[in-house]
């Protein structure tokens, strides 16, 4: 017999807790998503709007790719799906909608033209207003916002916009954001995407087109669309710290919308009071949801044991990882305010105990590679490898420029710096599990622009040639490496 589509596990740091005193154990739940095609797909049609900025910046080759881009998805949907196309500058317009009449779509894109100031939010709530009103209990409904300039009209604040994006998760729409070059407000996309279950993208201009396939094939993959998982504490359990940033809506968490082929994990910190049971041990359980439907159940046993017993058991390399990572999340918080605040010396401390740490983390997943879960360790090891290795290149990239802060080509390098380290951390935030090609893409264009640099630090800096030469031999090597 074959794995279910979906399983959900709940792990837990050790199989043992003490049964002398208070402790605190950490534990993860995961969704394995095994679906090659979307479950229901028949049943669940799209509610798909595509929302794009038309400021003056985007003319040319960008709105160009982004009117075919809209084409070619509107070829491929079913009579069943719905499809709009919401335009901002200084103001927005709605293009197309689900009653456009076919043979009038490629003319209207076409007659899409560049425009003035760039009112992000104006846009983005345009395009939640059209989903609203075509939505219907049979769609699930998807936004991509797309902007390449800085948002210089409208609504700015991140947490008013969060809440705007949290409310609409809430309602049923994801959206996932799209931030093209260099101009474009990092914060603002990211938040949005995170609060409402999407994904925050970072690309140059000549990725834009990949990136709207994927979104576009991810919304046909969708395995659960309302996901939300509940857990069951015992009495004498209690929750002693969220090592998470999930919502928690009536006691369930609520997670991102899982493709087909997806994995998603989260942890926590349970505190054990021993005092307050009578049994040698303890159970917790947690149950799986998508909207009202319950999808899984599962359960995971505790022992109750003597001090000695606890610290001879193993702990579990999964949850440590899964803990780890959400402790990473914070440190590219404060990456981001330390480049903000021109702290390139504690930014780069920072980034190598967390590479150290991952590389533990990596070596205790190696040692318990060989089991029955050996592929999904081989996955996870994976995917902190490209984290560690993320955080090696924005290290090596600071060991490059840091003697030289006041050169105009360094500034604009650690602009483009911080916009990868938000793309990361909107990954690990999101709980995006993996990578996928555009993610290498950003780490290799820092990279190509990292190399450029040091040949202009060369030729400025004669006397440092040496030691300039030997960071950009580091940066090749990292280059080598996410070109493979």
């Amino acid at each position: 017999m074959g794995d279910p589509p979906i399983e959900l596990l709940l792990l837990t740091e050790r199989p043992v807790a003490r049964n002398d005193e208070v402790t605190e154990i950490d534990a993860i739940v995961e969704v394995r998503c095994r679906s090659t095609e979307s479950v229901g797909r028949a049943a669940h049609a799209m509610n798909l709007c595509l929302a794009v900025d038309r400021s003056g910046s985007m003319s040319g080759k960008k709105l160009e790719t982004v009117k075919r881009s809209c084409g070619d998805i509107y070829r491929r949907i079913t009579g069943e799906d719905l499809f709009t196309v919401v335009i901002f500058d200084d103001d927005a317009h709605v293009v197309i909608n689900p009653q456009t009449p076919r043979d009038q779509v490629e003319e209207r894109l076409a007659a899409i033209t560049p425009g003035g100031m760039t009112n992000l939010s104006l846009g983005w709530y345009q395009g939640l207003l059209e989903l609203q009103t075509h939505m219907e209990t049979h769609h699930y409904s998807r936004l991509i916002l797309l902007s390449d300039g800085q948002a210089n009209a409208g609504e700015t604040k991140k947490t008013t916009l969060a809440g705007v994006a949290s409310a609409a998760r809430d309602e049923g729409i994801t959206t996932s954001t799209i931030g093209v070059g260099n101009d474009f407000q990092e914060d603002l996309l990211e938040v949005i995407a995170t609060a409402s279950g999407g994904k925050f993208w970072y690309i140059d201009e000549s990725g834009i087109e990949n990136i709207i396939e994927e979104e576009f094939q991810g919304a046909l993959t969708v395995a659960l669309d309302s996901p939300t998982v509940e857990l069951s504490l015992p009495r004498g359990v209690t929750m002693s710290r969220e090592l998470n940033s999930l919502r928690k809506v009536s006691r369930r968490y609520r997670l991102r919308p899982l493709k087909g082929q997806d994995t998603f994990n989260f942890a926590v910190r349970l505190e054990i009071d021993p005092t307050r049971m009578n049994a040698g041990e303890l159970t917790l359980g947690a149950t799986l949801y998508d909207g009202g439907r319950r999808v899984a159940g599962t359960e995971q046993s505790v022992a109750l044991a003597p001090l000695p017993d606890v610290t001879r058991a193993p702990v579990h390399p999964l949850v440590r990882s899964v803990v780890e990572q959400f402790e990473a999340a914070t440190t590219d918080e404060r990456t981001v305010k330390d480049l903000d605040e021109s702290n390139l010396s504690g930014m780069r401390k920072m980034l190598t105990a967390e590479v150290a740490r991952f590389r533990a983390v990596e070596e205790s997943l190696l040692a318990g590679s060989g089991g029955p879960d050996g592929d999904r360790y081989g996955g996870e090891i994976e995917h902190l490898a490209w984290h560690r290795s993320a955080n090696e290149v924005s290290a090596a990239i600071v060991d490059l420029v840091q003697p030289y802060p006041a050169e105009p080509a360094v500034r604009i390098l650690l602009s483009r710096l911080r916009k990868g380290v938000v793309h990361k951390f909107g990954l690990k935030n999101a709980r995006q599990y993996g990578s996928s090609r555009p993610d290498d893409d950003v780490q290799l264009g820092l990279l190509v622009e990292a190399i450029g640099l040091a040949d202009v630090l060369i030729a400025a800096f004669p006397d440092d040639r040496e030691a300039l030469e030997s960071k950009r031999e580091k940066l090749r090597e990292y280059l080598a490496r996410f070109a493979q």
